[in-house]
């Protein structure tokens, strides 16, 4: 298909184009999920545009419910947001890790065919959430509900690393 060749070319604007001509025309919900998160990963990977990335993941998980691979992918978009959100280290970047562990749950209880994959991402990541003494210094403690500003903009349970 056209989009995919875009793709391979590094045409990437072109190739969201053509993936988005190809939801519009497809009428099986598996590929156009699949197209969706295509984009997604466009966004994310190639044109480092994280808030896209995750509508895109939102709009291919509305496509095809019980598919958990979007929310892996929205799930690793915030892990990885630690830089962006801080200075890659602290509480700010620590508090990513909250809404990341979030989506891979959410992945795992709608399709256990990725459970696997989040428990991988869940094990890797717990390690960087705030430790109880950071908690505990800013008034808050384990359980609180808790808003991670940046582009994320979720409200999450604090959870700590010890």
């Amino acid at each position: 298909e056209l989009a995919y060749i875009l793709l391979r070319e590094a045409k990437y604007p072109e190739a969201i184009e053509a993936f988005q001509k190809a939801i519009e025309e497809e009428q099986d919900v598996t590929k156009k999920a699949n197209y969706a998160l295509t984009i997604a990963k466009i966004y994310n990977v190639h044109l480092r545009n994280f808030p896209r990335a995750r509508q895109w993941a939102l709009q291919a998980a509305d496509m095809r419910p019980g598919w958990g691979e979007p929310y892996i992918l929205i799930g690793r978009l915030y892990a990885s947001s630690g830089p962006l959100c801080g200075p890659g280290r602290g509480w700010d970047s620590q508090v990513v890790t909250w809404p990341a562990i979030d989506m891979w749950n959410k992945a795992k209880s709608i399709d256990p065919g990725v459970a696997a994959e989040a428990n991988k991402w869940i094990r890797q990541y717990s390690q960087y959430m705030p430790n109880r003494e950071d908690v505990f210094i800013r008034n808050l403690k384990a359980g609180d509900s808790y808003y991670v500003g940046c582009w994320i903009q979720v409200s999450t349970t604090i959870r700590t690393s010890d």
